[in-house]
């Protein structure tokens, strides 16, 4: 019995992986981003608005696209982002910063003809917090409460990506130049009790321009 259900999802998995590889183009990549990230703090039981900067950086990314006959299809991403603000503290201006391991799946289309085409996807992301640079910033202002808490706050994320730009083909690559936004549905600060101090909304958002390479295993 083992052995039958054993040979039955050996026999499904290549049924699955011919259908996938033979119908689809599927490729994959590297990434390229400029960053520029900030977040959305408000208290919405004492209302005001908290003052925050971005601040910016440079990743890498990885990706897989499974594209059909129609320029449909999806993209999955896996890069280590740096995301956070910059505020004034004591009239000097600090940077908090978080490093991701973030990885959106998105449907992704093609709109063209020929080696030029528009591109736009769409999807969600989950992210899991790796680093910060708190210890640091509590080392150099001691005697200062910061916002965000390594015991209390979250360290997982998730949200929603959308990308737009263009592509250029070759005869097995192609380079995409796209614009992206990413947006926590989540908080990233998890507040246990309503107070003026700290905010009980705090989303980050990330805008990214982006240069990529996709090389192509089975052109179709």
């Amino acid at each position: 019995m083992k052995l039958r259900c054993l040979i039955s999802i050996i026999v499904i998995l290549n049924s699955f992986t011919y259908t996938l590889y033979s119908k689809n183009t599927i490729s994959i990549g590297i990434m390229s981003s400029y960053n520029n990230s900030n977040i959305n703090f408000y208290n919405n039981f004492f209302p005001q608005n908290i003052r925050t900067n971005t601040i910016s950086n440079y990743n890498l990314s990885f990706l897989t696209e499974i594209k059909n006959s129609k320029n449909t299809g999806i993209r999955i991403e896996v890069s280590k982002l740096r995301r956070g603000w910059s505020e004034n503290l004591n009239s000097e201006l600090i940077s908090n910063e978080f490093e991701f391991l973030n990885v959106p799946v998105m449907m992704t289309t093609y709109f063209g003809e020929k080696n030029f085409k528009l591109n736009f996807s769409l999807g969600p992301y989950a992210e899991f917090q790796l680093n910060n640079n708190l210890n640091e910033l509590k080392t150099l202002f001691p005697n200062n409460d910061f916002f965000f808490d390594d015991e209390r706050d979250n360290s997982f994320g998730y949200g929603i990506k959308a990308s737009g730009g263009f592509s250029i083909d070759l005869n097995k690559s192609s380079f995409l130049f796209l614009v992206s936004y990413l947006y926590n549905f989540d908080n990233l600060v998890d507040v246990e009790q309503k107070t003026n101090l700290i905010p009980d909304i705090s989303n980050l958002r990330t805008l990214s321009f982006s240069l990529v390479y996709l090389f192509k295993f089975n052109k179709k």
